[in-house]
């Protein structure tokens, strides 16, 4: 399982630890830089003194730029790293081995505050004006050392980073499935279902959705126990996986209910693919000696006003559904209405078209 690209860019900013590690990073330079910049002015080192107020000006932009949600890693690769290096090369030219010692904090923030390409970015334009300068102007018996031990910081602080990195990610890929069926759950759910009502009124892209519910889950469970009822359960999961496209998704919204979001097509072809989903599990091998059925409810991005009221309607219809003798596919009748309208308009134009399903 992995997260798509629109899911990471729906991270709340708060969750990142390179966004967090920004904002403490700059609140943290903030108080050694802005007192030296200051007194770098009173001792006639205007020049480092304005360089080091330019590094807390950026530093201090960044902070408030993370405060206020949201994280700009260009501003801190081409700006702040710029920057930096200008000033470091400012005390290099007056103390190389005072400014030796700022190279090594100055990579640790770069990892923790850029994602790794561009950590990496920064790191190489870090050492291409410090190892030449160190090997150049400093006794060579301190400059293989700074060189060596900046080389193994680099390394060290590349793969920590790396590592919280995957490690955030399985966590998030954890927090948003479902341990059991490995299908999506309701954390991702809202924002999923907000992008397709967007992409819906911005371009008129129609999606669907369906609630789906396992007929008599309760019975399968009192029969034959509990390890088949959560067989049954993957089962079910998998079959939706096989069976939707790669821009549809599938969730486990909880017990023994799914709901599935079919992206892209018309209203045809939603009642097709419910009716087929439906067909699959009825004879598909779930249980022994049981066919196991599914009822389903099905509503459109058009008949909703928001994300919740889209899963009500869907779960409206699953209820009628369950009470029409289960085992169906039951929609609204607006969206009835709507097939055949469009039908009729096909009969009369003589062109019948039927995508994606």
């Amino acid at each position: 399982m992995s997260l798509t690209e629109s899911e990471y860019k729906s991270w709340d900013t708060a969750a990142d630890f390179r966004a967090r590690a920004t904002f403490w990073v700059a609140i943290a330079a903030l108080s050694f830089l802005l007192p030296v910049a200051i007194l770098d002015i009173l001792q006639s080192r205007v020049a480092i003194g304005i360089g080091s107020l330019g590094i807390v000006l950026f530093l201090g932009t960044n902070a408030l730029i993370v405060k206020r949600g949201r994280c700009h890693q260009r501003l801190t690769l081409f700006g702040l790293v710029p920057a930096g290096m200008i000033f470091m090369l400012g005390v290099f030219a007056e103390n190389g081995l005072i400014a030796s010692f700022w190279y090594y904090p100055s990579i640790i923030a770069c990892y923790c505050m850029l994602s790794a390409k561009r950590a990496w970015i920064a790191n190489a334009i870090i050492l291409v004006f410090s190892l030449p300068l160190i090997v150049t102007s400093l006794p060579m018996e301190y400059a293989y050392r700074l060189c060596l031990t900046l080389l193994a910081t680099s390394v060290f602080s590349a793969i920590l980073v790396q590592v919280i990195d995957r490690q955030q990610k399985r966590m998030h890929e954890l927090l948003i499935h479902d341990y059991l069926t490995g299908l999506r759950n309701r954390v991702s759910l809202k924002g999923i279902l907000q992008s397709a009502l967007e992409r819906y009124d911005e371009g008129g892209t129609r999606s669907y959705i369906l609630a789906i519910d396992i007929d008599h889950f309760k019975r399968i469970n009192d029969r034959h126990g509990h390890e088949f009822g959560d067989r049954a359960l993957s089962q079910i999961a998998g079959l939706l996986k096989q069976n939707l496209r790669a821009n549809d998704a599938a969730f486990r919204t909880g017990g023994e209910e799914f709901l599935v979001l079919l992206s892209d097509l018309d209203d045809e072809s939603a009642r097709g693919a419910a009716r087929r989903l439906r067909q699959l599990t009825q004879q598909a091998t779930i249980v022994p000696d049981e066919s196991v059925t599914i009822s389903v409810g099905l509503a459109g991005c058009d008949e909703a006003s928001d994300w919740a009221n889209w899963i009500k309607l869907a779960d409206e219809n699953l209820y009628k559904a369950k009470n029409q003798g289960r085992n169906r596919v039951v929609e609204s009748a607006d969206l009835k209405n709507q097939i055949s309208s469009r039908r009729s308009d096909q009969r009369h134009v003589g062109d019948k078209k039927v995508a994606g399903y």
